[in-house]
C-alpha cells in the first residue's frame, strides 16, 4: 500500500506524479488524488508530518452522506385495509410514501412495495372465512381418484367417476357414480343432486371441466357448454366458474370431495359391485348415513338438521317437466336425403331441400330432434330400433319422384288418387284388387297407376289436362263399367281424358263464335280477335 505521507515528501522535492508513482509503487492518478486531497482541505506540509499515517488517510478519505433509514411497512395493517373492496395497494403505496415524507424516512419504491406485500402474503397464506346464504348456491365437481365395479360378463373391472355436490350453507353431500366426465354424465348427476336436495339453488358453483365450461377468462363472462346451459335455464339458475387453479370459490364441495373419500368410499372398500346401479345405491346409503352424523364441534347439529331447519325452504321448487337430457351432433345431409347421427349410427330423414347441409342431431331418450346450424326446427324421428335396417325415414322428405320408386305402394297411390277424386280412387284401387285376385304381385300394376295419374299433370304437349278432367273420364268409366272386377286399363282412361278435352275445346269454340258472330264472318273475327280470341 502506498505511503501517503511518502507521496507528499517526494511532491514537495519537485517530483511529477509519474516519478512519484514509481518511487512509492502506484499509479498517477493515486499519487494526484493524495495531493489534490491536501491541497483542497488546506493541509500544510508542517500539518501533515506530524500525523500519523492512519490519521492522514482518515483526513483524506472522502465523505459519504449518512443514508436515511427506510419507513418499515405494515403487512398485518395492509392486509386488513384491503379487505375493503375499494381500498387498493396503490392507494396504501401513495398513503405510505405521504406518511414516510412526514418522518424524515425513506419510502420503498412501488415495486418493492407490491413485491414485499406480496411475497408476505405468500408466506402467511390469509384467507377470510365466507357466509354462505341459505338457498344461494351448490358446489359441484368431480373426484379425482376412480372407483370400479365388476363387468359381471366379462369379470373386468370398470373404472367409473365420482360426482359431487355439496350445499354452501348447510354442507349436505351427495355422491354419484358416473361413467365418465362428459357433459351428458354432469347433466344426469346435476338432475340427480335436485332430486335429492327437493329443490334448486339460485346459483351453481362448478369447476372448469369441460363438461360444463367452454372458454373461462378472467374479467369475462364464462362460455357454457349448451347443454348444460340449457339445464340452467330449465331450472332457473345461474351458472358461476370457478378461477382456474382457485378451489377458494367452492371450499365446501372441495372439503366434501376430502370427506367422500375417508367417509363414504373407506368404508365400502371391502365391498364388490356388480354395476353402476348398485355402486350408486350403497353410496346413496353412505351419504344419508354421513348427513345424518354430528358435526365434531357442534354435536346437536347435522347437516341434514341445519338442512331441513334453515335451507330446505329456501329452495326453489323443481320445475313440472323434468328436463330431457339429449346429446348433441353435427352431420351433413347426404343425397339420399339421409343425416347419420354419430352417436347411435343411424340414418335419420332430413327434407331434401337441405341436401349437402349441415345439420345439428339432438339425440334424447325417444325421440331425434333436427335443427339447422341457425337454430331452425327441421325434423323430429323416433329413436331407431330396428338392428337390421339403420334407416329411419319419413317418406314426405323425399321429393316425389323417388317416392314414386323407392316408396311406391298400393296405399301411396290410393292416397294420390283419393286426392284427385272418388272415381280416380274407384279406377286405382281396382288395379291393385283385382291384381291381388288374380294371384298377381300388384307391383305389375304401378306403371298403370303411375300413368293414369300422371293424366291428372298439364304438359306442354296437353296443356288442357287437369284433375278436374282425370275425375270426369274416371267416372264416365265407372259408369259404364260398375262391376269391380273389371279392370280399367290406361289406355281406356288416356282416350277418355283425350275425348273430353276435345269435347270440351268444340264446345268452347261454339260458344264464343255465337258470342261474337253476329253479321260479321268467321274471317273477319279472326281477323279482329287473332286466332288465341278462341280460347280466352
Amino acid at each position: 500500500m502506498a505511503s501517503y505521507k511518502k507521496i507528499l515528501e517526494l511532491y514537495g522535492q519537485g517530483y511529477n506524479y509519474s516519478q512519484i508513482g514509481k518511487q512509492v509503487g502506484c499509479d498517477r492518478a493515486t499519487a494526484r488524488k493524495v495531493v489534490n486531497g491536501c491541497k483542497k482541505k488546506g493541509i500544510l506540509p508542517t500539518q501533515w508530518r506530524q500525523l500519523e499515517e492512519t490519521q492522514l488517510r482518515d483526513q483524506l478519505r472522502k465523505e459519504t452522506k449518512a443514508k436515511s433509514e427506510y419507513l418499515p411497512m405494515d403487512f398485518k395493517w395492509m392486509h386488513g385495509e384491503l379487505s375493503n373492496a375499494h381500498v387498493t395497494v396503490n392507494l396504501l403505496h401513495e398513503e405510505y410514501e405521504q406518511k414516510a415524507h412526514e418522518m424524515g424516512l425513506r419510502p420503498y419504491s412501488r415495486s418493492q412495495f407490491f413485491e414485499r406485500y406480496h411475497n408476505w402474503s405468500n408466506r402467511h397464506s390469509y384467507s377470510a372465512k365466507i357466509k354462505a346464504k341459505p338457498g344461494h348456491s351448490v358446489e359441484l365437481d368431480f373426484a379425482g381418484d376412480l372407483v370400479h365395479y365388476i363387468d359381471p360378463l366379462t369379470r373386468i373391472p370398470v373404472k367409473v367417476t365420482l360426482f359431487v355436490a355439496t350445499l354452501s350453507f348447510s354442507k349436505l353431500l351427495y355422491v354419484q357414480a358416473v361413467e365418465r366426465q362428459k357433459a351428458i354424465c354432469l347433466a344426469h348427476a346435476t338432475i340427480g343432486s335436485f332430486k335429492y336436495f327437493g329443490g334448486v339453488t339460485r346459483a351453481i358453483i362448478v369447476d372448469n371441466t369441460k363438461a360444463a365450461i367452454i372458454l373461462h377468462s378472467k374479467h369475462e363472462l364464462a362460455v357454457l357448454n349448451e347443454l348444460f346451459r340449457e339445464l340452467a335455464e330449465h331450472y332457473g339458475a345461474t351458472v358461476i366458474a370457478a378461477p382456474p387453479r382457485s378451489p377458494k370459490l367452492k371450499p365446501n364441495v372441495e372439503s366434501g370431495v376430502s370427506d367422500t373419500y375417508t367417509r363414504i368410499l373407506a368404508p365400502l372398500r371391502h365391498c364388490t359391485f356388480y354395476s353402476l346401479d348398485e355402486l350408486n345405491e350403497a353410496l346413496y346409503d353412505r351419504c344419508e348415513t354421513f348427513n345424518g352424523e354430528p358435526f365434531k364441534d357442534k354435536k346437536q347439529w347435522t347437516r341434514r338438521s341445519i338442512f331441513e331447519a334453515e335451507e330446505q325452504q329456501m329452495l326453489s321448487q323443481l320445475p313440472s317437466t323434468n328436463f330431457e337430457v339429449r346429446e348433441k351432433t353435427i352431420a351433413t345431409v347426404r343425397e339420399n336425403c339421409h343425416a347419420k347421427c354419430s352417436l347411435d349410427g343411424y340414418y335419420y330423414s332430413v327434407p331434401y331441400r337441405w341436401c349437402k347441409k349441415r345439420v345439428t342431431l339432438r339425440l334424447g331418450s325417444n325421440d331425434v330432434l333436427i335443427y339447422s346450424q341457425t337454430g331452425q326446427f327441421i325434423r323430429k324421428h323416433p329413436r331407431g330400433a330396428d338392428p337390421w335396417d339403420r334407416y329411419v325415414t319419413d317418406p314426405t322428405d323425399m321429393p316425389s319422384y323417388i317416392r314414386q320408386y323407392a316408396y311406391a305402394s298400393p296405399a301411396l297411390f290410393c292416397e294420390q288418387a283419393g286426392r284427385v277424386g272418388s272415381a280416380t280412387l274407384e279406377v286405382i284401387g281396382r288395379l291393385f284388387a283385382i291384381a291381388e285376385a288374380n294371384d298377381r304381385v300388384v307391383e305389375a300394376e304401378y306403371e298403370s297407376a303411375k300413368g293414369i295419374l300422371g293424366l291428372a299433370r298439364p304438359t306442354k304437349k296437353h296443356s288442357a289436362r287437369c284433375p278436374r278432367i282425370l275425375e270426369a273420364a274416371c267416372t264416365v268409366l265407372v259408369e259404364l263399367n260398375p262391376n269391380p272386377s273389371i279392370r280399367i286399363s290406361y289406355r281406356s282412361v288416356y282416350n277418355t281424358v283425350r275425348r273430353l278435352i276435345d269435347e270440351e275445346v268444340k264446345k268452347r269454340t261454339g260458344e264464343f263464335i255465337s258470342n261474337k258472330l253476329g253479321a260479321a264472318s268467321i274471317m273477319d273475327i279472326l281477323q279482329r280477335e287473332g286466332a288465341n280470341g278462341l280460347f280466352d
